[in-house]
């Protein structure tokens, strides 16, 4: 028997996108029942279209991203705030020391990080940011690893668990991480809980964390938390947070570093 247009994926998940736009929200109920498929099936396509930044999943259904908030790739990232993420990157190089073990994820501003620490070629760095080793010059550290797992073409970057045989020996300095958003009540955030596990299992693994966010991403919400507050050491943006986030920064001893 033919399938009807809407049961097919491509088909249905464009549907889908024009009820979030216009309505705002879904449930999963609902789409199962509109397009007659399984409730499984509507989770891996609402799955699907958040993992490429066209929605955001939440409990039970998704909500339509912010006006100009849809996730971008990378390089169309880089140009956005351009002028704060390089000056976010300088300040971030000068909180390390050359010789340090590194953790970076991925993202535009841990790229700009990266080109940033040109002089500190007896630094080790693991990341997963696949952008990263072309971006670098031969013996830009004195050595650099590439995390595995799954690939993502969108954001250039590999998202999977970290599994180091013999862990407990494995010594990282600082992780360095760039996040989606910042809020005084549920800390720093990202688009996609299988990042934010990953990105929560660096910081674990360092002695530091560092994050590098510019102030566009204060107060914003992302889907899934990395972490709360407190994980944080030491915060590299370009303009000072005030109110709420201010003070939950202070109450969770949080160093912010700012220009001038």
């Amino acid at each position: 028997m033919a399938k009807n247009a809407s049961s097919l994926p491509a088909r249905r998940r464009a549907n889908m996108l024009e009820l979030i736009g216009r309505d705002g929200s879904v449930s999963v109920p609902d789409l199962a029942e509109r397009f007659a498929v399984s409730l499984d099936t509507v989770r891996r396509d609402l799955d699907h279209l958040a993992r490429s930044g066209a929605l955001v999943r939440a409990h039970g259904g998704a909500l339509r991203v912010s006006q100009g908030d849809p996730l971008k790739p990378l390089a169309d990232r880089v140009l956005d705030q351009s002028s704060e993420k390089a000056a976010i990157a300088k300040l971030c190089a000068k909180q390390v020391r050359n010789g340090e073990t590194l953790m970076l994820n991925g993202g535009s501003t841990t790229l700009l990080v990266a080109e940033a620490l040109a002089d500190h070629a007896q630094t080790v760095v693991f990341t997963n940011n696949l952008a990263l080793p072309a971006s670098l010059a031969p013996g830009h550290f004195a050595a650099l690893h590439v995390l595995g797992g799954e690939y993502r073409a969108l954001t250039r970057v590999s998202v999977g668990p970290l599994l180091f045989a013999n862990s407990e020996r494995i010594n990282i300095d600082t992780a360095i991480i760039g996040v989606r958003a910042i809020h005084a009540d549920n800390g720093i955030l990202t688009s996609d809980l299988a990042e934010a596990s990953m990105i929560a299992d660096m910081m674990a693994l360092a002695r530091r964390t560092i994050v590098v966010a510019d102030a566009s991403k204060f107060g914003q919400y992302a889907f899934a938390t990395i972490a709360p507050l407190s994980a944080i050491d030491i915060l590299v943006t370009d303009r000072a947070p005030d109110g709420a986030l201010a003070e939950a920064l202070r109450g969770a001893d949080v160093s912010v570093v700012t220009p001038g």
